[in-house]
């Protein structure tokens, strides 16, 4: 393998492992943001006295937890 071909290799792992960081990073914004909104809507109905959460999306898929 050729010293070019040897650091394309290199190249490409670096990018694989910072899309996996970049990846898992967003997972953890994600279920960060929900526990967000699941507090808020807890909050939300204690204040209003109404149910808190929907049961689905407002494209009727069922929410998920």
């Amino acid at each position: 393998m050729s010293a070019d071909d040897q650091a394309l290799v290199e190249a490409l792992k670096e990018s694989a492992a910072a899309q996996r960081e970049s990846a898992a990073a967003m997972r953890d914004l994600a279920e960060s943001n929900r526990a967000m909104i699941d507090l808020l809507a807890e909050q939300f109905a204690e204040e209003t006295g109404e149910e808190a959460g929907a049961s689905t999306y407002l494209d009727g898929t069922p929410m998920r937890g």
